[in-house]
């Protein structure tokens, strides 16, 4: 009977921030990153916090992190377009995962349906090697994977550190490809070299660790 109830209040939870969470994300910007690079540049000074805080709201709800990365290349430049949407996707991607590791599977299950399943899958591996497999994932949204992770045995260690790794190649590439807009295309193309190369970088950091963590365990 309580852990009925327990569930229900759970997944109320759920349902509740994340409408509260759509409902702003409607009322204030309407989900259009016109209106996010618009709403960030009128703040003046405050910008970087401005758009750091939008970026931690939006990707609580379904927003692509990549096209937010493109909006701070757009607005801050190449640098600090960069640092300021890792900034903002570790700052959300820690919240979610708190969030979902506080509600349980069965009400993160509700929100994103069967896709939670697949990162399951990938989770089981249950080590910084699988973390940043499904963060260099293209198919697998950033919410998700945030969601889903804070319901397996991932430690919390493994989730922060795989993430601050594995969202670097699409935070450069985007942020760059803002930066870029109406501009030079040489630094698109740097960039994205740049891009690729910590692509296989990360990769090869991660196998490498989870490695070491096998001979640990061994």
């Amino acid at each position: 009977m309580m852990s009925t109830r327990a569930a229900r209040l759970r997944l109320l939870g759920l349902v509740l921030s994340v409408a509260i969470a759509s409902a702003l994300v409607w009322v204030v910007i309407g989900g259009d990153l016109d209106t996010v690079q618009s709403t960030v540049e009128s703040t003046g000074a405050w910008g970087p916090v401005a758009y750091v805080a939008l970026h931690v709201l939006l990707t609580l709800v379904p927003v692509s992190k990549n096209l937010l990365a493109g909006v701070a290349g757009a607005l801050f430049g190449l640098a600090g377009g960069i640092a300021l949407s890792w900034v903002g996707a570790m700052v959300s991607a820690v919240v979610t995962f708190a969030i979902a590791r506080r509600l349980g599977r069965a009400a993160v299950a509700s929100m994103t349906g069967p896709r939670i399943d697949r990162v399951e899958e990938i989770m089981r591996q249950q080590g910084l090697l699988a973390v940043i497999i499904a963060r260099v994932t293209p198919v697998i949204p950033f919410t998700v994977v945030n969601y889903g992770a804070g319901v397996t045995a991932v430690s919390t260690r493994d989730f922060v550190l795989g993430t601050a790794i594995g969202i670097v190649p699409g935070t450069v590439g985007y942020a760059a490809l803002g930066a870029s807009a109406g501009r030079d295309a040489t630094t698109f193309v740097i960039a994205g070299i740049v891009a690729v190369v910590l692509f296989a970088g990360s990769l090869l950091l991660g196998w490498r660790a989870a490695r070491h963590q096998q001979r640990g365990v061994q």
